[in-house]
This record gives structure tokens, C-alpha cells and sequence, in this order.
């Protein structure tokens, strides 16, 4: 893993074409985990793979092995390619390296997803989500201690920031896959000129099934933003406050502007929205006896306050000596006599992740997010975009897949973008925190294929140590990745422990073994493609699809096998710390299952390897 941060942070340096990185990164995966032989098989299964997807789309595989003009056009195509390789349970994203161990767990998610969020947007547990939150700015006008530090944040130029048509495009996408509440974030989404005109232009999904549109604000432009905010679409507002003393507001936020945020929360409680919140993050010596001044609120006020438990970012200083637990807000509360009959209510829906009370009488309500003492990750329903374009399937994890990208590449289509979605959806983790299943926090580019493990078999036969007339010992070994991976080690073989520093493996003591590993792919192709695939059967409906096809750059097939033969004699200049390896032999095969197309690759090697 420390080799893979190590590329992670210098292959832009390196100049190294998309199509190679893949051979690299799946390589990389079986050196981790495995021998040499593994290295080569996945070398020319991955090469095999995206010469095959360059030439079924575009044409010109080899071309694109060689790292030729626009390496990433046909690669669009490749939304779904799964290697296996010999005893590895690494995951691999190919742009740029990304490694997890992938270890696949039982869980329940706590309600079936609904029946108009399509399949793209159910993970592997089952979760269907039909929220989507979009930053539209990274900018503030406030400083707050627990979001940012007193200087700001480094921003990201205009140019990466997503555009409002951007915006739209991403919106409708979502909506059409069964999103049906979208909520604008910031920054400070008020700051954005454009807020309005993108509220509107949203506004016109409901007709696919957008029922929600919400904001999250800090409210100081409210009172003269509102009515505009309204009539364009408008209809759930949270505003954030977490005091009700006016020094101590200037103090958390850095800036003045609480008489503003009062009165922008009773016109918004006035103004005939679906729901007003409050949120209020708790900090120990901060806020937590103010907590039943914020209760009395809903008193007249037809408002839900939402208490929000701390939780760590970069930059917001955080530490259990402020952290306030739900239970004891809930205790604290109750210590006032018109506060003692707080009770629990039904809650709105199994993905709401506040836990609601309500004091008898009272015109509003009081939330808890519970975040940390009682994550609700089981029943998550909720989808982020950063404002340059990022798609994070979970608030704490590290993982993005760059739709900016795919849309600006000016290749992906809807039902491309559809498919990253789907691809990042899938593997979102159990919960956050789950730390087994994390990456190296990495942001992904999407153009390049998602390698996940398959099982597999390895076959080694260790050469006698002198020469001798018994046959050598032939040693079988065969792994399933639905079976528990092993520990991993903490001692890498291929880092130097007196120094932290990468080496490679001195192999001069080792005795040459016979090694055979097969590596295969699974290249899932878009309708289009396959279309490209199919010739016309005996009957009126049926096809069949060709051994073989031909484009203005060559028969696909045999170019993929061409390609995938010639990254695994590749295999030790691409992978820094390989060993030259004498190759016995290299089998490619291909075969087409319905949508996907599956290539395998056989390498046979005799030599001093295997870590």
C-alpha cells in the first residue's frame, strides 16, 4: 500500500498513457499479494482488456497500448473490469492507483430500497439512495471553528468548479435513476450568482419525479434572498445556528450577522415552506447550556431543531472533550420543568436520520443526528457531488469518482455517466469508519476500468535444488474470493524497514521455480457495443456474436490478444521492482457472455520469483 501512495502522488510526473496505468495498477494488485508469475498474468489480461474495449468502441487498440492519440475516448466503454488473480484480494481503480483490501461482509440494510430507485443506485447491501446532496460552491462568508480553520481553505479554481448547466446535467441524471429529494450545500450556496436560475432549472425535473428540492444555509442572506429562493423551487430550508447568544455566534462563526440569521428563520418559519430546520452542532463549554433556550423555540415557532453531534474534519480541531452524546443532551433537556415531557415521536421514514421529540403543545419539534453515538449508516440513502464534481458515496469517506471529468472528456454519454454511478454505488462501504475497506484516499477518474477479484488458480513447481532425475514437486493452490481474505502483513517486501523506503527484492538465495498463474477479465460493454458484436441469426429476432470483428484498425480480438501478449513480456518495465522473468509461455483467450465479454490470460514462467 505504501508503493501504491507512492505512485498514487507521482505518476503525473511520470508521463505514463492512461492504457498503461491499468496494466500497471492491476499489476500492482498481484505484486502486492503475490509472485511474479501473478505480475505477468494480469499485465496481459489487463492490456488484453483495454486494447479490446479501445477497438469493440473506436478502433485502433494497439494504438491506444501505445499511448496514442486520446488514450481515454474508448475506455468510457469499460464501465465494469473485474481481474482475478492467484491468492490476491486486492481491489484496484486504475487512475489514479487506488488499492483496498476487499473484504465482503454480511449486512442487512435497514429497509428494502424503493421501488423507483433503479438498480444503479442500490449498493451491494441492498441500500437504495434516493437523496442527492450537491455543493455548489466552496466558498463562506462565515468561519466557522468546527468547519474551517480562521484563514479559510485553499479553493479550486472557477475552471473546475461545475458549471449550472453541469449541475442540471447531473440532477436530471440522478432524478432519472429515481433521486427524488435534491439538496444544494455549500460553502454557502447564497453566495453563488446563479442560485436562483439553478433552482429553477431544477425545478422543471419534477415532472420525472423530483418531489424535494432543499438548502442548506447559514442564513444570513435570507431576509432579502427568501421570497426569490421561494418562487424558484424552494420548498425545505435547514439553517444552520448554534447559538442564541450573540457574542458567542460572532465568536464560532468569526463574523457578525446573528440578528440577520433570527429573522431570516421566522420569515422562512412564516413563509409557507415544507419544513424549516435548525441545525445546531453541540460542543462541550460551548453551546451545551444553551441547548434548552434552543428547545423553547419551537414553543411558537412551527420549526424543527436539529441537535448534530461533533464530528471530526480536517481543520475543525476535534476532540472527545467536546463531543456531546445524544443521551445526555436528552437528559440535559429534560431537567427543565416545561421540558420534562419530551417525548419520542414516530419517526418520518425508515432514511431519516434524525431521531425526532416533541414537547406537548409545542408548535415545532427537536431532532437528534446522531452520527456518532448511533450511526445510521444501515439505512443511508444519501449520494454527495463536491463542487468540482465529484461523486462521494459516503460524507466520511475518501473515495470520489470525478463526474467532471467523463462529462467535460466530451465522450460520456448519459447511460456512461449512469454506469460510473453505478460502479462507484456499489462499492460503497457497510458504514463509515469501516476502515478494512478504505482506500488511500485517492480521487478516481472514471475513465478507466473498476478491477475487483474473482476466484482464481495458482499452480507452482518448485525445481529441484540440484540436478536430479526425480520429477520436481508440483505444489496446486487455488483461491476463492468469496472466502475470507488472509491478514495482511505489516512487513512489506517490498519496503526497506530501515528506512521506509522502496527496494527491490533481492531473489539470489531463492531457487527457480516452475509458475503458472491465470488472471482473468470481465469486460462489461454499454448495448451499443454489443451491437457492434452481434451479426444476424437464422431467425427474425436472433443473433449470434462473432468470433471475430473487424475495424478500420484491425480484427478486434486478435489485437486484444496481441496487446495483451505484449504487455505481459512488458511485465518488468512496467512494474518498477519486477524482476525480468523468462516467460514459458502466454495463452489468451476470449469468449463473450451476454453483455460481457471474458478474457483470460494463462502465463507460464520458470525462474527465482515469488515474494
Amino acid at each position: 500500500k505504501k508503493m501504491l501512495q507512492w505512485a498514487a502522488t507521482h505518476h503525473r510526473l511520470m508521463g505514463t498513457t492512461q492504457p498503461l496505468l491499468s496494466a500497471v495498477s492491476a499489476s500492482a494488485s498481484a505484486s502486492v499479494s503475490g509472485s511474479g508469475g501473478g505480475v505477468c498474468g494480469v499485465v496481459g489480461v489487463g492490456a488484453a482488456a483495454t486494447a479490446f474495449s479501445s477497438s469493440a468502441s473506436r478502433g485502433g487498440a494497439m494504438m491506444m497500448m501505445m499511448g496514442a492519440h486520446h488514450p481515454t475516448r474508448a475506455l468510457h466503454t469499460t464501465t465494469h473490469l473485474r481481474v482475478s488473480v492467484a491468492r490476491s484480494t486486492a481491489l484496484v481503480t486504475a487512475w489514479p492507483m487506488h488499492t483496498i483490501l476487499h473484504h465482503k461482509r454480511s449486512y442487512t440494510a435497514a429497509s428494502s430500497p424503493s421501488p423507483s430507485v433503479k438498480d444503479s443506485l442500490v449498493d451491494e447491501f441492498g441500500r437504495g439512495h434516493n437523496y442527492l446532496r450537491i455543493s455548489i460552491t466552496e466558498r463562506c462568508n462565515l468561519r466557522c471553528q468546527y468547519c474551517m480553520p480562521e484563514e479559510g481553505v485553499s479553493l479550486t479554481p472557477n475552471d473546475k468548479l461545475l458549471t449550472k448547466d453541469e449541475i442540471v446535467r447531473i440532477a436530471r441524471l440522478f432524478v432519472k435513476s429515481g433521486v427524488d429529494k435534491i439538496r444544494f450545500t455549500g460553502g454557502e450556496p447564497t453566495v453563488r450568482k446563479d442560485l436562483e436560475e439553478l433552482l429553477r432549472e431544477v425545478n422543471d425535473l419534477r415532472s420525472l419525479g423530483l418531489q424535494t428540492i432543499a438548502m442548506t444555509t447559514n442564513g444570513i442572506v435570507l431576509p432579502r434572498k427568501l421570497p426569490a429562493l421561494k418562487a424558484a423551487g424552494l420548498d425545505v430550508l435547514n439553517i444552520s445556528l448554534d447559538t442564541l447568544v450573540p457574542e458567542k455566534f460572532e465568536e464560532v462563526t468569526r463574523r457578525k450577522g446573528f440578528d440577520k440569521v433570527m429573522e431570516g428563520i421566522k420569515l422562512a418559519a412564516a413563509g409557507g415552506f415544507k419544513a424549516v430546520k435548525v441545525n445546531c452542532v453541540v460542543m462541550r463549554e460551548f453551546n451545551l447550556d444553551e441547548i434548552i433556550d434552543f428547545v423553547l423555540l419551537t414553543e411558537h415557532l412551527p420549526i424543527e431543531v436539529r441537535f448534530i453531534e461533533l464530528m471530526p474534519f480536517d481543520g475543525n480541531s476535534w476532540n472527545d472533550t467536546k463531543f456531546v452524546s445524544y443521551n445526555e443532551m436528552i437528559k440535559k433537556i429534560k431537567t427543565h420543568p416545561r421540558l420534562a415531557s419530551l417525548h419520542r415521536t414516530e419517526d418520518p421514514g425508515p432514511n431519516e436520520t434524525a431521531k425526532t421529540w416533541a414537547v406537548p403543545e409545542f408548535a415545532g419539534r427537536v431532532g437528534f443526528i446522531t452520527s456518532m453515538s448511533e450511526h445510521f449508516c444501515g439505512s443511508c440513502n444519501r449520494l454527495r457531488i463536491t463542487a468540482d464534481g465529484n461523486l462521494k458515496v459516503c460524507l466520511f469517506g475518501s473515495s470520489e469518482v470525478s463526474l467532471r471529468d467523463a462529462m467535460r472528456s466530451g465522450y460520456a454519454t448519459d447511460e456512461e455517466l449512469e454506469r460510473i454511478v453505478n460502479g462507484a454505488v456499489k462499492r460503497k462501504k457497510a458504514h463509515h469508519g469501516d476502515d478494512t475497506e478504505e482506500g488511500l484516499g485517492c480521487r478516481c477518474v472514471p475513465q478507466l476500468p473498476t478491477l475487483t477479484p474473482l476466484s482464481t488458480t495458482s499452480t507452482t513447481t518448485r525445481a529441484p535444488t540440484r540436478p536430479s532425475t526425480t520429477t520436481p514437486t508440483t505444489i496446486t493452490k487455488t483461491s476463492d474470493a468469496t472466502t475470507a481474505p488472509p491478514t495482511p502483513s505489516n512487513t512489506l517486501s517490498h519496503i526497506d524497514s530501515s528506512n521506509n523506503m522502496p527496494t527491490m527484492v533481492d531473489v539470489s538465495s531463492k531457487q527457480p521455480t516452475h509458475r503458472t498463474a491465470v488472471a482473468r477479465a470481465h469486460v462489461r460493454l454499454p448495448d451499443a457495443v454489443m451491437r457492434c458484436l452481434q451479426q444476424p441469426g437464422a431467425g427474425n429476432n436472433s443473433s449470434t456474436i462473432a468470433s471475430e470483428i473487424a475495424s478500420s484498425k484491425g480484427p478486434v480480438f486478435a489485437t486484444a490478444i496481441i496487446a495483451g501478449t505484449m504487455g505481459v513480456k512488458q511485465t518488468s518495465q512496467l512494474i518498477p521492482f519486477c524482476h525480468p522473468l523468462p516467460i514459458e509461455g502466454c495463452k489468451i483467450k476470449t469468449r463473450v457472455e451476454g453483455n460481457i465479454v471474458i478474457i483470460e490470460c494463462t502465463v507460464r514462467v520458470f525462474h527465482k520469483t515469488g515474494v
